[in-house]
């Protein structure tokens, strides 16, 4: 009996290894393994094209705002050229819009509403950047909105894949701004009989040359004019962009009598009143004496007078006897700024300094 159970023991035990061994053979077996790597290639396979077509609509949005920025950036600067050429709003509207039109941006152009373009004033502030502000005055800057949203005239953006993702399109916007910078400037010289002492007046012929020069040179075409006073004041040369024509001026200007400062504020004055409109363009006043002021009202009430017509008034004092303190003030009633010199090479550098300042032109 007691060997039945043995027997029994041992055959329990054969089935049991029998089986081990059979299951064994079946999991390492190739058709096995092959079928495990066929499903895992599969989920490859599949994460594979699901990342290419996530890259795929990646790339395709980048390059649609590079196209999006490049119309938009061709519409500021086609409205700006417009509207400094024509000094017309209107005109500046379709110009930049019909530019926008001419830009594909993914593979449809680019069209804009007028109230995709905001009209204002961009100004110099103390970081050294432009600061934009809409409604400005005067007026030299066009920002423009380039949009690809569902509310914008050229609709939004469809995806190759989006759908897979839950999203169908995309919606680009770009903002623009391009700024353009046309002045009027008028040039208030002393020819007193001081300016002869110590060659003062040939001095300034030089300066003066040196300021022209740099201004020719400038991208800015500028409308220059030359008013200059002694006892009484004159109209020299009227607002041109004949440049040549200010150092004629100052070639044949007579130079005795007294200072009236105010007087050449005035003349300077109807100068820049027969200019362009100054809803577009800055007015700029360079004002030069060597003395204090002894003919004709205070020179202060007539800076604060054309001050108050949206001219800057830039000052300049020339030798020891000039009055800086009064100077100094029509430069602050002026809103612009006082410079001293005491010999001509330092008039050179004034002048050079006003006019690399003037000749700034600004694209955003």
């Amino acid at each position: 009996m007691q060997r039945l159970k043995s027997l029994a023991v041992l055959n329990a035990y054969s089935r049991v290894a029998h089986a081990k061994t059979f299951f064994q053979r079946y999991k390492n077996s190739p058709a096995d393994r092959r079928g495990a790597m066929l499903v895992l290639i599969c989920v490859m396979i599949f994460a594979f094209l699901m990342t290419v077509a996530f890259s795929v609509d990646v790339a395709y949005m980048h390059l649609v705002k590079s196209e999006l920025r490049s119309a938009t950036d061709a519409a500021a600067k086609a409205a700006t050229e417009a509207l400094a050429r024509t000094q017309n709003s209107r005109a500046a509207l379709d110009r930049g819009k019909e530019i926008a039109r001419a830009n594909l941006v993914a593979n449809a152009p680019l069209d804009l509403r007028d109230s995709d373009f905001d009209f204002g004033r961009a100004t110099l502030v103390a970081n050294g950047s432009f600061q934009f502000q809409q409604g400005g005055f005067p007026t030299n800057s066009v920002r423009v909105h380039g949009k690809r949203t569902n509310n914008s005239l050229s609709g939004n953006v469809q995806l190759f894949f989006g759908r897979i993702f839950n999203t169908a399109s995309f919606q680009p916007e770009e903002t623009s701004t391009a700024t353009f910078i046309e002045r009027d400037i008028v040039l208030v010289v002393d020819r007193s009989g001081s300016m002869l002492d110590d060659n003062k007046f040939l001095s300034l012929i030089n300066a003066v040359s040196v300021f022209v020069s740099i201004l020719n040179d400038s991208p800015v075409e500028e409308n220059v004019g030359l008013a200059s006073y002694s006892t009484f004041e004159s109209e020299d040369v009227d607002l041109t962009t004949n440049l040549v024509a200010i150092n004629d001026g100052m070639g044949r200007m007579p130079v005795a009598g007294f200072t009236n400062i105010s007087g050449g504020i005035d003349a300077g004055g109807r100068i820049m009143a027969r200019g362009r409109t100054r809803q577009f363009v800055e007015r700029t006043m360079i004002l030069l004496t060597d003395g204090m002021q002894n003919v004709g009202r205070p020179a202060v009430q007539a800076a604060r007078e054309e001050a108050a017509k949206g001219t800057t008034i830039h000052a300049i004092t020339f030798g020891r006897d000039a009055d800086k303190s009064a100077m100094t003030q029509v430069a602050r009633i002026g809103g612009g700024r006082f410079f001293h010199a005491d010999n001509g090479a330092e008039l050179e550098r004034v002048f050079r300094e006003i006019a690399l300042t003037l000749s700034t032109i600004l694209t955003q």
